[in-house]
């Protein structure tokens, strides 16, 4: 069994089909349900645990910025069973939700897991591969995981303020990709923002598009047209550093989940986000 979790393992990329995921599980692997308890009582992957995103942010309302409480951190995820050397698998409600999965993703990403996956199609996927489902709270073993942050896989403000500011005078070696709906993107702030538009020379690509009407990403190749057609670089130039944001970097956390299944390593999300850049009138925004 240990032998075809690291099989499996090393074959895979961020997004796991339904069986590849209930291989993966059979052999061990620890199953976090991103959408949160609430949703996770009423029908979840057998042996899963809840974690969202919102417990583990740096305030309460409007606030997307993960906890700098390092021990905050690494209890919630150990009380969920996060092991240093299992892998995880993150889902939450595919189509119907925010991307949620890539959200905690970025988070065990960014805090030096090395296996975690996603889902591909969330709940709604595993459901309609014909796998079971449970009601039932199970307590699960307590984990070890140690985070020892990579500060590359994250976009703090004062990171993107002088990335916009270097973008404003030159050649910019920054790409900032706007994850939210057009209309977000074109000044209307219906999440919350303190005000409307978008970073100045942001491309924009709402990660709705990344999706087929079920919920499965869309292959590679269609992937990687959508991006490029947007004014992303290629996973080649390896020059240019992508910093994914949205409303509060939760779609972003997806987009850059995304971007890793397509070889892109060169990203950041800016888990502040618009809630965070609005805040401040001296920042600028751009619209359309």
């Amino acid at each position: 069994m240990f032998l075809l979790l690291l099989s499996l393992c090393a074959q895979a990329g961020v997004f796991l089909s339904p069986q590849e995921a209930s291989a993966l599980l059979s052999a061990g692997a620890v199953a976090l349900d991103a959408r949160g308890e609430s949703d996770w009582k009423r029908a979840h992957l057998p042996s899963s645990a809840p974690l969202g995103w919102m417990g583990l942010r740096d305030g309460l309302l409007r606030v997307g910025r993960l906890t700098a409480d390092a021990d905050r951190l690494r209890e919630a995820l150990q009380e969920v069973g996060v092991r240093q050397d299992g892998a995880v698998i993150v889902y939450d409600a595919g189509r119907d939700g925010w991307g949620e999965a890539g959200r905690i993703w970025w988070t065990l990403d960014y805090l030096g897991h090395s296996e975690v996956y996603i889902l591909d199609g969330g709940l709604p996927a595993w459901i309609s591969a014909g796998l079971a489902t449970s009601s039932v709270s199970s307590p699960l073993p307590k984990g070890d995981f140690q985070p020892s942050p990579k500060e590359d896989r994250r976009a703090m403000l004062e990171e993107v303020e002088s990335a916009a500011q270097l973008c404003a005078r030159g050649p910019c070696p920054t790409v900032f990709w706007d994850t939210r709906e057009a209309r977000e993107f074109a000044g209307a702030t219906p999440y919350g923002e303190s005000r409307g538009g978008h970073i100045p020379g942001a491309v924009h690509l709402w990660i709705g598009d990344l999706t087929d009407s079920q919920g499965m990403l869309l292959p590679a190749e269609r992937l990687r047209s959508l991006l490029t057609t947007a004014g992303l670089p290629a996973p080649a130039e390896v020059d240019k550093e992508i910093v994914a944001y949205c409303t509060g970097g939760v779609r972003s956390g997806f987009a850059a989940a995304v971007l890793r299944e397509l070889g892109y390593d060169n990203v950041a999300n800016y888990d502040g986000s618009m809630w965070e850049w609005s805040a401040d009138r001296s920042r600028p925004m751009a619209q359309p």
